[in-house]
């Protein structure tokens, strides 16, 4: 997923992002699918296994026996071709998807104790790399200041990285933009430390 090298490159964007900030930035990056697409594979193999009868019932003068045997087959085919191979990742609904990103965000934000930083301006960016999506949890210091919208660059500029094949240069990209949003709205004070590690997490 990432070189050492660019595990390093990345580590020092957060770094020099949080110079300028009270803020914590973190970044996990995702190996394994969000999603386990075996519900869905048996959903859509169910509702094939549903469907294909009743045309053959019309065109053809299969008896009733034969389309039942015929529906358990496809049933079994569907399902065996949707569960066993990647077709069946491609036919998790994309709201689906999407909420089990805002899931993993959020338990990832919590296990990794972002919001006990000392100003609740911790900033994590989920990246699940399976399913083109990028997720992003602001503690609720920041959030009530700058809300969803501003974190819509950050997931921009890792997308437009990973479809070009540079996901360290995408995470630098939306570090160093979280670190502009989080220094203008949690500018680094004297005292201030650095809370939380900078490295990237692999999962």
């Amino acid at each position: 997923m990432l070189t050492p090298q660019e595990h390093a490159a990345v580590a020092g964007a957060i770094r020099q992002a949080e110079a300028g900030t009270a803020g914590e930035i973190r970044v996990v990056v995702l190996t394994r699918p969000l999603v386990r697409h075996a519900f869905f594979g048996l959903m859509w193999a169910a509702l094939l296994a549903l469907v294909l009868p009743w045309p053959l019932a019309l065109l053809t003068p299969l008896e009733m026996p034969a389309l039942l045997s015929l529906q358990a087959c496809s049933f079994i085919l569907a399902g065996t071709l949707l569960i066993f191979t990647p077709l069946g990742s491609r036919l998790v609904p994309r709201l689906a998807r999407e909420e089990a990103g805002r899931t993993a965000a959020i338990e990832h934000f919590l296990a990794l104790g972002m919001h006990q930083t000392r100003g609740r301006t911790g900033v994590l960016i989920l990246v699940a790399p399976q399913e083109r999506l990028v997720e992003v949890v602001a503690d609720e210091a920041i959030h009530a200041k700058v809300g969803h919208e501003a974190w819509r660059g950050v997931c921009a500029a890792v997308l437009a990285g990973a479809r070009q094949g540079r996901l360290d240069q995408g995470l630098m990209e939306a570090v160093a933009e979280a670190g502009r949003i989080l220094a203008h709205h949690a500018p680094r004070m004297p005292g201030d430390s650095n809370e939380l590690p900078d490295r990237v997490i692999v999962m």
